[in-house]
């Protein structure tokens, strides 16, 4: 500032165009010197405009025009004596205060674990309980559709096999068709090379058991005890809220990053696939205890499902694992679940 001149940039607000300048504080009003004209503002109405980072710091001179500066603590000091305006704006305050900077990192960081940990959860469950009926029934029939399509094949078990399976589970699944009568239960039997011997619930009340499982099984009571599981991911709703909870915590992530592209950017996504295989213990755990309670209630030894785990567990190859493999697995580890039943069993017998 030479003579109480500022130098910089006018901008009429109709042209993006910037126009060399000079400004200055006479009396009430502030000067504003082009090359060919000379304009004057009211001092009071001036308004220093918030500064972001390093980019150049601006006058409001009127509701359009502006005043553009690279020199920020002679602008400001300017606007300050035009009509007492602080030194600086608020927002640029905050951003070169590094210990803001550090809490408000911490913050955000605390928020974003709190809400995948615990939020996200919550949420997923209320939201989750609060879809209609015929909902859930629609979304486990478009899942069945595009299973069929992509991953399964018609059941190559005899009728003679399939029409025993039915028998074995009839007495079970009146027993749910009655105690939730807003679900659609049934069981399809499917073949799959992809799954191997598996059984999953889709939302609704859909259950599916392959043949390889079927064929795993020492007996029917074993099915009969994978059923009660599965029905209790069906009763809780697990189907809806692991696709709510996928949901929140990918929005949540491109709502911290402010870019939607981080759907696709697997370092960005990772901590939301983390947690929501978190999420799928938690509700693997909640199955189990479902149907620990139903096979308890209708005498059904619990060591009928410790055994095909078992089975299971050696078929799939999982053995020891270690801290960081019980943590990705989606399921609670194996040995822990047959530990559970186990000993629910040997309390039956005493």
């Amino acid at each position: 500032m030479s003579d109480g001149w500022l130098g910089g940039q006018y901008f009429d607000g109709r042209r993006s165009a910037g126009h060399a300048a000079r400004l200055r504080l006479e009396g009430d009003c502030l000067v504003l010197i082009l090359a060919d004209a000379v304009q004057r503002y009211p001092a009071r109405q001036v308004r220093l405009g918030m500064q972001v980072g390093k980019a150049a710091s601006y006058l409001w001179l009127d509701n359009v025009a502006i005043f553009e500066c690279s020199d920020q603590t002679s602008l400001a000091a300017l606007a300050r004596d035009a009509r007492g305006a602080p030194r600086t704006g608020l927002l640029h305050r905050l951003e070169t205060n590094w210990r803001l900077i550090l809490a408000s990192a911490m913050l955000v960081a605390a928020f974003l674990v709190g809400s995948i940990i615990w939020g996200v959860p919550w949420i997923s469950g209320l939201v989750a309980q609060a879809v209609p009926a015929h909902v859930e029934q629609w979304v486990g029939e478009q899942s069945m559709s595009t299973l069929d399509e992509y991953w399964l094949e018609p059941s190559g078990l005899d009728d003679q096999r399939q029409a025993g399976l039915k028998e074995a589970f009839a007495p079970l699944m009146a027993s749910l068709n009655k105690a939730y009568p807003n679900r659609a239960w049934r069981i399809e039997l499917r073949s799959s090379e992809a799954l191997g011997a598996n059984a999953l619930a889709l939302p609704g009340g859909i259950m599916v058991f392959t043949d390889d499982l079927v064929e795993l099984a020492a007996d029917d009571t074993e099915l009969v005890s994978i059923l009660a599981h599965e029905a209790g991911h069906v009763v809780h709703r697990h189907g809806l809220r692991g696709i709510v909870q996928s949901s929140l915590a990918l929005w949540l992530m491109m709502s911290i990053t402010g870019d939607l592209s981080a759907a696709s950017d697997l370092t960005t996504s990772l901590p939301a696939i983390l947690a929501n295989l978190s999420y799928a213990r938690s509700m693997e755990t909640e199955a189990d205890s479902f149907a620990l309670e139903v096979l308890l209630e209708r005498d059904i030894d619990p060591a009928h499902f410790a055994s095909i785990m078992r089975r299971l567990e050696a078929t799939h190859g999982q053995g020891e694992t270690s801290r960081i493999g019980e943590f990705l697995s989606t399921h609670p580890p194996t040995r822990e679940r047959i530990e559970r039943f186990d000993e629910a069993s040997q309390q039956l017998k005493r």
